[in-house]
């Protein structure tokens, strides 16, 4: 019987097993990953959780299948997990570990939209905690943090909220934003050329040195040298103070530095920027479309900012490389004010390789080379004394959450001393020259509600140009001195409309006092002038976008009335960006602009031969009012990390003088006004990877003269180079940069002496017999640059940054300019001498900058 037994059983027992392994496999099969169930509970019940996503990763529970009460499913959720589910409204469920139930917490909202903000900056003050808020706007801080304290909101785009911590509850209250009335200026290519390079939408291009890439031979962010890497920005002479953009001369561009015009722009002659890389932030530079608001220029603008938020934290440098020594700081005062500082001084008592190259760069072509009579058989000893400084600092102070005031700064000088010495003798003197610049301004902006917003500035700006030259063998002594004094104010004010509609308007006036002074003791002669012009300027300028951002359309006008003329000038200003799809874009640019201020360029004539730019006023009589018209097209593809742009350019500048365009032929002493026109192609292509980015730039531009009272009226304009181009790549890895490009571009022209009959007798005087003005080129101009940087970190609050630049990298010999000069021979016959002004040869440079 008892097989039998074990045969009934044995049915029974696989039945038990069965539904004992079904139970078991329901069971496991009811258990789903936490994650899966918050999606789930997401959709069924039209909510959102609020979760770190590593606190849930590794969690499964069971739920029931089906359930309409949301309470029930949470309280399950509680039982099974060491989380807490806390339903904060009808929407919103926070979802925290127990040991953090009784932090602090809060969600961010936008006040216009009411919509949650991710990734909002929350730093605790005095303490060692900062997080950003999840994509519902939730934050949490932990108990550990004083309730006493306090923490900062801050988001990119909205006003900045200060909060007592004890604000703040486990039931998480809701923080209210509102935004910021900002421009309408879309970025639509994010890198163009190298990382910090952007182009908008309204034509500018905007260098933002934050996190900048690198440029070849670049030793620090000096951002008027960085300028020079686009097309259509470029310097005919390697001169920071001779910036050429389309074809214009450097006085014809309006430089501003935090909304303050500015009349120096170099150091050592301009072969460095006088505006210290340390605390200028963000710059724009306009070749066309130049918005209302910026006036007081017929070529192009370069808007110069310094960092303009208040400083929480103190930071500071100090850094040293072969020209000169420079340090700043940030210094925050309180929770609503901070102060920078830089500064920069030549190391010239150093003279080091870098400063010898740069000194027989400048002097080259000058009395102190004596370069014009090589063979001069007195024996001249020349020493010259040359040193720089600059100093900047600026207060910031954020009244209440809609008021700031911000209070400028700037102070640039250079000095040369110039001794010579007759060799066997006691017979030496001293000639000097002196450049200095003082600006300084207040500024307080205003957010009067959510779309509406105004800044008032008061400003002044002073330069000076003083030089005494002092003739070794004989008594003479010759003054110059150019001063220049602005003084003016402006009010902007920024309305939204609606999403689709921005309007900027403003009042600008400015008083300009320019006064020229020229003093020779022999023959006695004494020449002073000066002349004052008050401006008012009103301006306008609409920002519409019609269908999300597709198109962008800026269009204004600048009215300029000047008070000694009786003169009113309106100036209209134009930028249409239209998106077509699929990468491709096309832009169209227009404006009318003047200036009244332009520099008289003085060559050998003058101090030494050093070039010298004196600034002189309009007087609308023999020096007009500038005036230019300019009209591009432009067409762009930037797609998957590749960009082509494509813009043609016509422009028109009339009211230019001989005076300052630098003539060395047989105009230099001629005074005429005539105009130039301008026009060309700009081609870009750019490729961006990961860690590399290459570019290929060409400009092609044919700039013309014409001068109705000269013979010739028409003939190539002094910088009329037709074509250049730049091949360049960067690298950068983790905290290690490499730069290396390419320059080169044809030769500007030049006028020679007649052949065969180069000197004439003018008036019982010896003259040279110039032949067709401009008729003759330079060679190319050939030139590449190196540059690496690497970031150190020396510790958590100390980095070190150690650039390496080396501008010609293959000590190319190119010829800059050709003049000629007469000097007499050994029988004191009249001949004509070829004067070569030659680039910079092979320039290494090195740059440690320690940051903290």
């Amino acid at each position: 019987m008892q097989p039998k037994t074990s045969k009934q059983a044995f049915p029974l027992v696989l039945i038990m097993c069965f539904f004992f392994s079904l139970s078991i496999l329901g069971q496991t099969e009811g258990k789903k990953s936490l994650f899966a169930v918050i999606q789930q509970l997401e959709e069924q019940h039209n909510i959102r959780f609020s979760y770190v996503p590593d606190e849930i990763s590794d969690i499964s529970v069971t739920v029931p299948e089906k359930t309409d009460s949301l309470q029930e499913v949470l309280a399950q959720l509680n039982n099974q997990t060491s989380l807490q589910f806390t339903l904060l409204d009808d929407r919103y469920v926070t979802v925290v570990s127990r040991q953090q139930k009784s932090n602090y917490c809060g969600r961010i909202i936008a006040a216009e939209t009411s919509e949650p903000l991710e990734g909002a900056n929350i730093v605790v003050k005095n303490f060692n905690f900062s997080t950003v808020s999840t994509a519902e706007g939730f934050f949490s801080i932990p108990r550990q943090v004083p309730s006493e304290g306090f923490i900062t909101i801050s988001y990119l785009g909205y006003h900045t909220i200060n909060l007592s911590i004890n604000q703040l509850t486990a039931a998480c209250p809701t923080i209210m934003v509102h935004s910021k009335s900002t421009a309408l200026d879309e970025v639509y290519i994010q890198t163009y050329l190298v990382q910090g390079v952007s182009k908008k939408t309204d034509g500018s291009i905007t260098l933002n040195t934050e996190n900048f890439g690198l440029i070849p031979g670049q030793i620090e962010n000096d951002v008027l040298q960085i300028s020079q890497a686009l097309p259509g920005v470029e310097s005919a002479d390697e001169t920071i103070s001779n910036i050429n953009i389309r074809g214009g001369t450097h006085d014809e561009n309006l430089l501003l530095w935090d909304d303050i015009k500015m009349y120096q722009s170099g150091h050592f002659f301009g072969l460095i920027s006088a505006f210290n890389p340390d605390l200028t932030k963000q710059v724009s530079i306009y070749k066309n479309g130049t918005p209302p608001r910026f006036g007081e220029s017929v070529s192009g603008v370069i808007d110069m900012r310094s960092k303009n938020t208040v400083t929480e934290d103190f930071s500071a440098g100090v850094g040293l490389n072969l020209i000169n020594g420079s340090a700043f700081a940030n210094i925050p005062l309180s929770d609503k004010a901070s102060i920078q500082i830089s500064g920069r001084h030549s190391l010239s008592f150093l003279e080091t390789p870098v400063y010898n190259t740069y000194s027989e760069r400048i002097f080259q072509d000058t009395e102190i080379t004596n370069i014009e009579n090589p063979e001069n058989e007195t024996q001249i000893t020349a020493d010259e004394d040359f040193n720089f400084y600059d100093f900047s600092t600026k207060l910031l102070w954020d009244i209440s959450e809609k008021d700031a005031i911000r209070v400028n700064f700037l102070t640039i000088d250079n000095s040369l001393d110039f001794t010579e010495s007759i060799d066997g003798s006691n017979q030496s003197k001293t000639s000097e020259l002196q450049q200095r610049s003082l600006v300084g301004g207040v500024s307080w902006n205003r957010n009067w509600s959510d779309g509406f917003e105004t800044t008032a500035l008061l400003y002044g700006s002073y330069y000076l140009l003083n030089a005494t030259n002092k003739d070794l063998f004989t008594t003479q002594q010759q003054f110059q001195e150019n001063e220049v004094l602005e003084d003016g104010a402006k009010i902007d004010s920024r309305f939204t409309i609606s999403k689709k509609i921005e309007l900027q308007s403003g009042y600008q006036f400015s008083e300009i006092g320019i006064g020229n002074t020229q003093d020779i003791n022999i023959p006695r002669f004494r020449v002073y002038n000066k002349e004052v012009l008050r401006t008012h300027s009103v301006f306008s300028n609409i920002t519409y976008t019609p269908n999300q951002e597709l198109t962008v359309i800026n269009a204004g006008a600048r009215a300029s009335y000047f008070e000694k003329f009786d003169k009113l000038l309106v100036e209209p200003r134009l930028s249409v960006h239209q998106k077509l799809g699929n990468g491709f874009s096309v832009e169209t640019m227009g404006e009318f602009k003047s200036q009244t201020t332009t520099q008289r360029i003085d060559f050998e004539s003058d101090f030494l031969g050093v070039e010298k730019r004196r600034w002189v006023l309009a007087n609308d009589n023999n020096i007009p009012i500038l005036e230019s018209k300019q009209a591009s097209l432009g067409f762009g593809y930037n797609k998957n990390n590749w960009l082509i742009t494509l813009e043609g350019f016509y422009k028109e500048v009339s009211g230019i003088t001989t005076s300052n365009q630098g003539f060395q032929n047989q105009f230099q002493f001629v005074r005429a006004t005539g105009d130039y026109t301008a026009n060309g192609l700009e081609f870009v292509f750019n490729k961006n990877a990961r860690h590399f980015s290459t570019w290929v730039s060409y400009l092609f531009m044919k700039n013309d003269y014409t001068f109705e009272t000269l013979i010739p009226s028409e003939f190539p304009n002094n910088i009329d180079i037709r074509h250049s181009a730049t091949v360049a790549g960067s690298y950068s890895l983790n905290k290690f940069k490499l730069a290396l490009g390419i320059n080169w571009h044809s030769g500007k022209p030049y006028t020679i002496p007649v052949p065969g009959e180069e000197i004439i007798e003018v008036n019982g005087q010896d003259t040279i017999q110039y032949d067709i003005p401009n008729n003759e080129r330079l060679p190319d101009y050939f030139r590449a640059d190196f540059s690496a940087e690497y970031l150190w970190g020396i510790s958590q609050n100390v980095d070190a940054k150690i650039n390496v630049a080396v501008l010609n990298l293959l000590n190319k010999e190119n010829t800059l300019n050709i003049r000629y000069a007469l000097d007499t021979d050994e029988n004191n016959e009249s001949r004509i001498n070829q004067v070569e002004e030659i680039s910079l040869g092979l320039t290494p440079n090195i740059s440690v900058q320690v940051l903290f």
